[in-house]
């Protein structure tokens, strides 16, 4: 008996709890998508407002890309239970998951917190580019729509999207467009200026400092009217329906306690109000797109609807 008591106590002392295996004080935030990105800019700048603001001491960020960030959902939905668990989410996920077969629903197999931000598309070239201004793009796009290589987020994602609501203005096909698809905008970019595409289409503080050093020039963005701190026109301007928007915002885990639900909602709301999240959107060009809980939720159904219906209309294939 003396023995078994002995080895059982080394046993449970060679095995942590729960606790000990999980580090509950640690938030984590995954971004779906490559360092750099859109999601992955977010997730960090949602990482230093809650630090800079005292609302959690530690964050930490992680990223999973692949396939419209359906790669990271798929890992993220066996985190059931876990509140200190988040994921970014947004347009190109809800986009994404019909586009690659995922057999997932966001208002279901994870727990909306909260919508944050939305971001516009800004087609943009290297400085090298023979397009020097939007005209010059349509026109060749017009006359010779497979001659022109653009690229950006995943498929279906708002990069596709953009590109696809503008070969439809034109009356072009989209058998005929010729689009690249990539993990994120800034890793389009980055293809862009090794000579592998010619437009990249990305949301604009995935490209702002690349528009601000001169590596690549502006031609216009996805915005509905002119945005303040953007001199770039818009394709409305131009006579042409691009209006496509980028929002993310941050999902949890299923399997929660309402009561940890809402107190990661409180959480988000009072990091929305802050000065250093007001300086963050400022900053990257965010505007600001606060909505929370159920409200979230029933969004997030709504865009399933309204991205099914999108897809269906631009032939953009699904799975």
């Amino acid at each position: 008996m003396r023995s078994c008591l002995a080895f059982c106590s080394t046993l449970l002392l060679a095995v942590p709890s729960l606790a000990q295996a999980q580090d509950l004080t640690t938030l984590r935030i995954l971004a779906p998508a490559t360092a750099g990105g859109g999601w992955d800019n977010t997730a960090r700048a949602i990482a230093d407002t809650l630090k800079k603001e005292g609302l959690r001491d530690k964050v930490e960020v992680y990223n999973v890309p692949g396939k419209a960030g359906t790669v990271g959902l798929a890992d993220f939905v066996k985190l059931r239970g876990q509140p200190n668990q988040l994921m970014m989410t947004g347009f190109v996920m809800v986009a994404g998951i019909p586009v690659n077969g995922a057999n997932y629903d966001l208002s279901a197999d994870v727990t909306p917190i909260a919508r944050l931000t939305t971001d516009y598309e800004v087609f943009v070239v290297p400085a090298t580019s023979p397009y020097r201004t939007v005209e010059d793009l349509i026109a060749r796009f017009r006359s010779s729509p497979g001659s022109v290589r653009f690229g950006g987020s995943s498929a279906g994602g708002s990069g596709h999207i953009a590109v696809s609501k503008l070969a439809q203005e034109l009356g072009i096909a989209t058998a005929q467009v010729r689009y690249i698809p990539s993990a994120g905008g800034a890793q389009a970019t980055k293809a862009m200026l090794g000579g592998e595409l010619d437009v990249v289409s990305a949301g604009y503080s995935e490209v702002d400092e690349l528009i601000r050093s001169g590596q690549v020039r502006g031609l216009a963005i996805s915005a509905p009217e002119p945005v303040e701190g953007i001199k770039l026109p818009t394709f409305v301007d131009k006579g042409l329906d691009v209006d496509v928007s980028n929002w993310r915002g941050i999902v949890a885990p299923t399997g929660l306690t309402e009561a940890a639900r809402t107190q990661l909602i409180l959480m988000f709301t009072r990091m929305s109000r802050t000065a250093t999240w007001q300086q963050q959107l400022a900053q990257n060009k965010w505007s600001p797109y606060f909505s929370s809980g159920d409200n979230f939720t029933k969004f997030i159904r709504s865009q399933r609807g309204y991205v099914n219906t999108l897809l269906k209309d631009l032939n953009i294939k699904t799975n």
